[in-house]
């Protein structure tokens, strides 16, 4: 009973934060068939979202299908489907356009229908507007001088229409004609200008109206704390903005992610040669606190992950300054007591490090970039050029080796099989990723309770503090789970994509799908466990 209960909020992978309109990619099953699908949500709502999905088996007589479905409407109160075309030359590669109306916590349904079969899976997709289009001048210039003269036409026409229309034919205009006219132009002009001035005052209004529903991240302040028993970092959100948008912004709402309540990452600015994933405990509503590791001083991006009851997830993000007086050491000349599943690692500076391809390191037949992990373990990233090009979907392959050159045993971490967390250069663009994609299995989950549900609207949401207090208990129950019980929990229902292609059935493998948003320098750590540590690696790559 517990576990019934438990699945559908526990189940939440983290979903991807970039500055921008981001992507949301998705690796699973539709039916017994792979997909890989990558959709890309508008930046402005209403509008268009691309859908691109890809099913590499590509079974004949294959029909494509997607539609966008709301949290509050349902599925019952969503329109029907539009289809996803085939793309030329390139085989079992479906693309298509879908209109988002509204914003808020919503998904996109794919449906292939197969013969008699069909088979249905559902994308989460944060809908939310983050722009606001400018009209380019030239069309601006164009519109203004079809206003002008659609008002002098219309003046024209009320003008004559109190004075020509009302004359006999062949009767020459008199004086009083002519000053009808007069007064017809004046009528018409102060007509014209209040038409003209209540519809800038309207445009005015749903112009503030759409910029006040503009999505703006939850910010926080974060702050070094020195106790007897060690370094804090404490995490408060800000109030202000948590109140934007319907009551299930509230941060009273947020649930455990993986069996932790917020995914907080850190990373030293700069050289980005310091990177921890921890996971504060909350003090209150909008305070969060966690033990720090023996980081070194300086300036360091603070990444704090959040989902909520609704499944809309999103990233705090704040800076925070470790002072050189923090009496930092290096791990190895210290044991360091962290919560059981937090993590750092010390890696070499982004400023002299170079990307380089290397020919010596084959992995299936391909050459790879290998990186060095702690505890004499090793990563090797396979990948056939080495090379990338921004919006290009791409899987992420890394294979893991032990300290003796074999193949490295993965163990479950959190419920996932890997964790990768990919960075820009100037931290502009910030992704979490898992072997399923950067969407979150959790609002997965939670909107496939809720369309079974058959609810809509938000009548049923649950008081914000009971709610929050039922969370914290349900957080206090797993962290006294063994690992493996709780592994097991936390996986739940999920449905994996596994690796059986026969060239990787020699060693260990993690593969994360990915589609790099813009061009630039990137940074991208994994995260896996092998004999029950977590082990950290840093790559580099170049993004064309």
């Amino acid at each position: 009973m517990l576990k019934k209960i438990l699945i559908p909020i526990l189940m939440l992978v983290l979903f991807s934060s970039h500055v921008g309109s981001p992507g949301v990619i998705f690796e699973g099953l539709l039916g017994p068939y792979r997909v890989l699908a990558n959709i890309n949500p508008p930046d402005v709502v209403p509008g268009t979202a691309m859908v691109t999905v890809i099913i590499p088996e590509n079974p004949d007589g294959l029909i494509m299908e997607a539609r966008p479905v709301y949290w509050s409407a349902g599925l019952k109160g969503t329109p029907k489907a539009d289809p996803l075309y085939p793309v030329a030359g390139e085989l079992g590669k479906y693309e298509g356009e879908l209109w988002f109306m509204e914003s808020g916590t919503s998904s996109v349904q794919l449906i292939m229908k197969l013969g008699n079969e069909t088979f249905e899976a559902i994308v989460p997709v944060m809908a939310v507007p983050t722009a606001q289009k400018e009209m380019p001048i030239e069309l601006g210039i164009v519109l203004a001088l079809l206003g002008v003269l659609l008002v002098i036409l219309m003046v024209t026409i009320v003008a004559s229409a109190m004075s020509d229309s009302i004359r006999e034919p062949g009767v020459e205009r008199s004086l009083k004609s002519q000053k009808r006219k007069q007064i017809g132009g004046i009528v018409g002009t102060i007509v014209m200008l209040l038409i003209l001035w209540g519809g800038k005052s309207w445009w005015d209004a749903e112009s503030k109206q759409y910029r006040d529903y503009m999505f703006e991240p939850l910010s926080g302040t974060s702050t070094f704390e020195s106790n007897r028993d060690g370094n804090y970092l404490h995490l408060a959100v800000d109030p202000l903005k948590s109140t934007q948008g319907r009551i299930t912004r509230k941060i009273s709402f947020i649930v455990p992610d993986h069996g932790k309540l917020m995914h907080l990452f850190l990373i030293r600015k700069g050289d980005l040669d310091v990177f921890a994933h921890l996971h504060p405990e909350r003090l209150d509503t909008l305070n969060f606190k966690v033990k720090l590791p023996p980081l070194p001083s300086g300036e360091y991006h603070v990444f704090a992950d959040i989902t909520r009851y609704t499944g809309f997830a999103e990233t705090i993000v704040s800076e925070l300054n470790i002072p050189a007086s923090s009496n930092f050491r290096l791990a190895s000349n210290e044991a360091v007591v962290l919560g059981r599943d937090d993590t750092y690692t010390f890696s070499n500076p982004i400023s002299n490090k170079s990307i380089n391809l290397d020919g010596d390191i084959m992995i299936c037949g391909k050459p790879g970039i290998k990186t060095e992990l702690p505890g004499g373990y090793s990563a090797v990233w396979e990948t056939e050029t080495g090379k990338f090009e921004a919006g290009k979907l791409y899987n992420l392959d890394f294979a893991l080796f032990d300290p003796a050159g074999e193949p490295a045993k993965l163990e479950a971490y959190l419920g996932m099989m890997g964790h990768a967390v990919v960075l820009k250069h100037d931290g502009s663009v910030y992704i979490h990723l898992h072997p399923t994609g950067n969407y979150s299995m959790g609002s997965q989950q939670m909107l496939l309770e809720r369309f079974k549900s058959g609810k809509i609207g938000f009548t049923d949401i649950p008081q914000s503090l009971s709610f929050q207090d039922s969370i914290d208990q349900v957080v206090s129950f797993l962290d006294k789970l063994p690992d493996a019980e709780r592994d097991s929990l936390l996986m739940g229902d999920m449905v994996h994509y596994n690796w059986e292609d026969p060239e990787h059935e020699d060693h260990s493998m993690v593969s994360f799908p990915y589609a790099f948003p813009e061009k630039g320098n990137y940074r991208i750590w994994i995260q896996v466990k092998i004999d029950g540590e977590i082990v950290n690696g840093a790559f580099d790559v170049e993004v064309e």
